[in-house]
Formats: structure tokens, C-alpha cells, sequence
């Protein structure tokens, strides 16, 4: 028999694979076998297995990794929510100064307890002598308002760049004031470090998200110009040793799902940091053994997330994560569109003990995320 090849046949790529101009939704895995080959490949296992559709998540679940447009209709959202057992919701999208307003006039004006917003920092700026102060007061305004905390997102680190060219390394000294008005208000910072470990390797046949990055190449980090993923981490490590009394929440297992190992020896060191689950079911579902142990250690610590919203149509996700946190479901899609996001694999359910699943859907954030009346006094 011929040799074995294996191609993915992506839109941009169209023409090096002969298959002239594509669609954009022309995606998919062809593989070849000697002369005979088949477009699109999408085999179906021929295994038995459990299905358990689990359409509301069995305890009531804080969703604490949303990003939603203001345009999004409240109404639908928490009627979706309804739908799911989602008690609230948390944008981190909530921009600052007159959008962080309407924002929140808009959500908190439909439901202030189900609608959580979390503000965002203005770099643009960075190099203004007062930054830190008036970042800091901006964070205080928006806590009277009912502000719930503050993301961070990625490109803190890679991105960002002040007057004179230089990335802004998540340990700046110049972000010091932010990171303690945080704690002083006692609003956690979500914060987004690094990427998944293929978005710094080359984009070649090794690369297991070689299909991702092809379709998003501008998420590659694989640039000698900027850090690596272990350097963004340790920036962001020692900004919680810097800052013991303000709680982080590491967005999707706080860069580590691939490596559970070092996600538990971050928790370990740093008591002021959080784990949410968002965006990672697809590293944490295909390592079951190791991620139910992952989990139940570290119960206290561990939030649940989506990275989507309530409502929204496209790659849902809240059916898909109950499963994956309720059942033992086992060799199942941990996506519903048209392909992988992620990598070519399948997944397998952790059925978490009750007592756990409490805790993660929304015993935890109900203990970090701020409640009642707002005052700095």
C-alpha cells in the first residue's frame, strides 16, 4: 500500500492544494492513501457509548467568562439563562469611561444581580505620569457604579507597547496601582497570560492546532521578537507575589490545561489565585483521569466559564460543558459547529462528585465576586 498523507484543506491554502478558490467555510481533513483519497474526512466511530444530554447544569451555575456586545439583547439573555440554570453572568468586555457606563446602565438596568460587568484599563495611556493613579480612580468610579471587577486580557505582555516602542510586561511597575486597588476594593482581576502552548511553536506538521492557526494566523506568538509563554506567566506570577491581597482569576485553567502538573504548582504558590475553566474543556476532556483529580484537589479554586454568553447561537457551549462536568460520557465532540476549534480529538465526561460541582458552578465565585451595596468608606 502507498504511503499514508494527511492534509487540511483550509480556505487560504486553497490554491497550494490544487483545489483553486474555496469558500469560506471550505474547511475540513482530506486524506490520501496511495492514489485514492476522500475530501472533508469526518468518520464516525463505530463505538457504542453512553449519550446523556444534560440541557441544564444540575446546580445553579455563575458564568464567569462572558463577552458580550452592548447590543445584546438582556431579554434574550436571561431567558437563555433561565434555559440553562445560569444565575448570572459576567462580561468581561465592560470597556471603561462612557461605555463602561452605558454598559452598565443597559445590564444592570435589566437585572443588576444577574448582570455582573467587569471593567477594563485603558493602555493607550500608558506613558501619562498620573496612569496608574488615574486607572486606579477610573477603577474606583466604576466600583461606586456597581463595576464587579477587572479583566486583563492577552495582550498584556505580547501586544501592548508604551511611547518608546517596549511590550508592557504584565509586571510593569507602572500597572502596581491597579493591581492594589483591586484589593482594595476587593474585586478580583481576571486575567488572560499567555496562550495555549501551540500558539508559540511553529505552525508546521507537528503543531497540533496547525488547522486553528491557519484559519487565525494572528494568533501565532511564534516570534522571536516578543517573550515566550513561560516568561508572560512568570510576569503574571510575580504580580500576585507582589500583591497577596488581591484575588486573580487565571482565564482557561490559567494557561496551563496542557499541563496540569504546573497549573497545581501555580495554586500552590500563590493562595490569592483562581482557575476558571473557560475555553479548555477540549484539554481537560481529553485527559479525564488526570483532570477529575485536577479538579476535585483544587474544588476551592476552580470556576466555571465558558468564554461565550448566554443566548448566543453560534458554537454554544453550556450543553457541551455540563456533560463534560456531569457525566462519564465518554469519546464525544466537545464542539458543535462545523469543525474543531480547537484540536482533532474527543473528549471524555469527569462526572464530578455534587459536592464539588457546587463549589465550581457557583460556590466560588459567589465568594470573590462582590455583592450588596457599594462603598469605599
Amino acid at each position: 500500500m502507498g504511503a499514508f498523507h494527511r492534509f487540511v484543506a483550509v480556505a487560504s491554502l486553497a490554491i497550494v492544494l490544487g483545489t483553486g478558490c474555496a469558500a469560506p467555510n471550505d474547511i475540513g481533513t482530506m486524506i490520501y492513501v496511495g492514489d485514492a483519497s476522500v475530501r472533508d474526512y469526518q468518520p464516525r466511530p463505530a463505538l457504542v457509548t453512553a449519550v446523556t444530554p444534560v440541557d441544564r447544569a444540575r446546580y445553579p451555575a455563575v458564568d464567569v467568562h462572558c463577552h458580550w456586545r452592548p447590543d445584546t439583547e438582556p431579554e434574550a439573555m436571561l431567558a437563555a439563562m433561565d434555559d440553562r440554570n445560569v444565575t448570572r453572568a459576567v462580561n468581561l468586555s465592560g470597556g471603561w469611561g462612557a461605555d463602561l457606563d452605558r454598559m452598565l446602565d443597559r445590564y444592570h438596568g435589566a437585572d443588576p444581580d444577574r448582570f455582573v460587568i467587569f471593567c477594563n484599563v485603558d493602555f493607550s495611556r500608558i506613558d501619562e505620569p498620573d496612569f496608574g493613579a488615574a486607572a486606579a480612580a477610573e477603577l474606583e468610579r466604576g466600583y461606586r457604579r456597581g463595576v464587579g471587577g477587572l479583566k486583563i486580557f492577552k495582550d498584556l505582555g505580547l501586544r501592548i507597547r508604551d511611547g518608546s516602542g517596549r511590550l508592557v510586561a504584565v509586571d510593569d511597575p507602572r500597572l502596581d496601582p491597579i493591581w492594589a486597588k483591586c484589593g482594595e476594593l476587593r474585586i478580583p482581576v481576571l486575567i488572560h497570560s499567555a496562550d495555549p502552548v501551540a500558539f508559540f511553536q511553529p505552525i508546521d506538521r507537528h503543531n497540533e492546532r496547525w488547522m486553528q492557526l491557519m484559519r487565525h494566523p494572528d494568533w501565532s506568538f511564534y516570534d522571536p521578537s516578543l517573550p515566550g509563554r513561560e516568561e508572560v506567566m512568570a510576569q503574571r506570577d510575580r504580580v500576585m507575589a507582589r500583591h497577596p491581597k488581591t484575588n486573580f482569576i487565571g482565564a482557561h485553567v490559567g494557561g496551563n490545561a496542557e499541563d496540569l502538573a504546573a497549573a497545581s504548582r501555580v495554586l500552590e504558590a500563590h493562595p490569592n489565585f483562581f482557575m476558571d475553566i473557560s475555553g479548555r474543556v477540549a484539554e481537560l476532556g481529553r485527559q479525564p483521569y488526570a483532570a477529575r483529580e485536577f479538579l476535585i484537589e483544587h474544588q476551592d479554586r476552580i470556576l466555571f466559564g465558558t468564554d461565550r454568553y448566554p443566548g448566543r447561537g453560534d458554537q454554544p457551549r453550556y450543553r457541551l460543558y455540563f456533560r463534560f462536568l456531569e457525566t462519564a460520557d465518554e469519546h464525544f465532540d466537545y464542539y458543535d459547529n462545523s469543525f474543531p476549534p480547537a484540536g482533532d480529538w474527543r473528549i471524555y465526561g469527569v462526572s464530578l462528585p455534587d459536592e464539588v460541582l457546587k463549589k465550581i458552578y457557583h460556590g466560588n465565585a459567589d465568594r470573590l465576586l462582590p455583592v450588596g451595596p457599594r462603598t469605599t468608606e
